[in-house]
């Protein structure tokens, strides 16, 4: 029945929608609902002799790429641009059949009122879906506890790849740690300037599932407040129990947390570029390494150590598909340094990562970029 009515109101959204028709046009007519309609041509050398291929992004980020293919198309009109329009409001309409759809676009611009169209002829659409690894990319949109928001990204990105493409998606292990985010305190490390309270909902799942980090991690102190914040939950609790994240003590749930995403992400594939593309990035890499062996430090790409400062290198990756005529890549520095005098947290029975990210004496961290001065002579001066 909840199918039903879904299915309903997204036929609201593509006119023309047949309930006989493939699923990806109910994902295309989600698209326009959300406004989120976003066209993009295959590059001419990746064209296929039967046709041209339009791309249109579902559900796109670290984790996952999934995208609707218009194959064998051709398009009369043009895509406004968005800019000068001061945003579109776009409908559409769809009919035909398999070997001949045709999908009508209505672009009216916020800013003039003015209403163009184009249209798609296309042969047949399918849904493209590729999984990738997530747990070496980095992304530092805000300072402070940059190990602890870098978590909150990857968790969140783990619930947006279930949450719109499904369960078959995730691996059992993801489907337990995408509850992190629903954990409150964790959650308020978010990675942006915006709360993410109203994206993921504070639930009891998500403190069951921190508490069984801190079981694993032997984080007695943290485990005694979760319990004591699921028979009172609160917010001056939940700031406690945010704030507590920073304390050194919390270095092995850290470890534990990571080293779980670690495991999981790693059961896919890395994207693939293509040979070209492969070279540059090994060539950046092998670049990052030098300086840092040069400076001293020692150890293997992505992490290295020399005396109380530890290097972990993160990268940013672009999409295999939409990004071909702007592809970036970018090198990221964790740079964490622990005074020789200064103790392991109490609860850490084993090393544990970016030890210099939590709050204490003698602990100090950075996040540099490959712009710009040399990051290993930037390191340097603070040694």
């Amino acid at each position: 029945m909840e199918e039903v009515k879904v299915r309903e109101e997204l036929s609201e959204y593509l006119d023309g929608l047949q309930e006989q028709m493939p699923l990806a046009f109910w994902k295309l007519a989600e698209i326009f609902k959300y406004q989120v309609f976003e066209l993009c041509e295959e590059p001419e050398e990746k064209e296929e002799e039967s046709g041209k291929s339009y791309f249109i992004p579902y559900m796109m980020n670290d984790a996952i790429e999934d995208y609707l293919v218009l194959e064998n198309c051709r398009m009369v009109g043009e895509v406004a641009a968005e800019e000068q329009a001061g945003g579109l409001e776009l409908s559409a309409r769809i009919s035909g059949k398999e070997g001949a759809y045709v999908l009508v676009v209505r672009q009216k611009s916020l800013l003039h009122g003015e209403e163009t169209v184009f249209t798609l002829h296309f042969e047949k659409i399918r849904e493209s879906r590729t999984c990738y690894q997530y747990h070496e990319i980095g992304h530092f949109w805000m300072e402070g506890q940059e190990q602890w928001r870098r978590l909150v990204y990857m968790a969140g990105t783990i619930y947006d790849k279930f949450a719109y493409v499904g369960e078959e998606v995730c691996t059992e292990g993801e489907l337990e740690l995408l509850r992190l985010v629903e954990f409150a305190p964790f959650r308020n490390w978010s990675p942006v300037r915006e709360s993410l309270e109203e994206k993921y909902p504070a639930t009891y799942e998500g403190i069951a599932c921190m508490e069984q980090f801190a079981v694993m991690a032997q984080d007695r102190g943290y485990l005694a407040l979760l319990r004591l914040y699921r028979r009172f939950p609160s917010r001056f609790l939940e700031r406690w129990l945010t704030r507590a994240l920073m304390d050194s003590s919390r270095e092995q749930l850290y470890e534990t947390i990571l080293q779980a995403v670690e495991a999981e992400s790693g059961t896919y594939e890395k994207r693939d570029y293509g040979t070209a593309f492969h070279q540059k990035i090994a060539e950046k890499r092998k670049q990052a390494e030098q300086k840092l062996i040069r400076a001293g430090f020692t150890g293997t790409y992505p992490e290295y150590h020399r005396g109380e400062f530890e290097v972990i290198i993160l990268e940013e990756h672009p999409f295999t598909v939409m990004e071909w005529d702007h592809f970036q890549f970018r090198i990221y520095y964790m740079v964490s340094q622990v005074n020789r005098q200064t103790t392991i947290g109490k609860n850490c029975h084993r090393q544990a990562r970016n030890r210099g990210f939590f709050r204490g004496r003698g602990r100090n961290s950075w996040i540099f970029t490959e712009d710009g001065k040399n990051v290993a002579d930037r390191i340097r001066k603070k040694m």
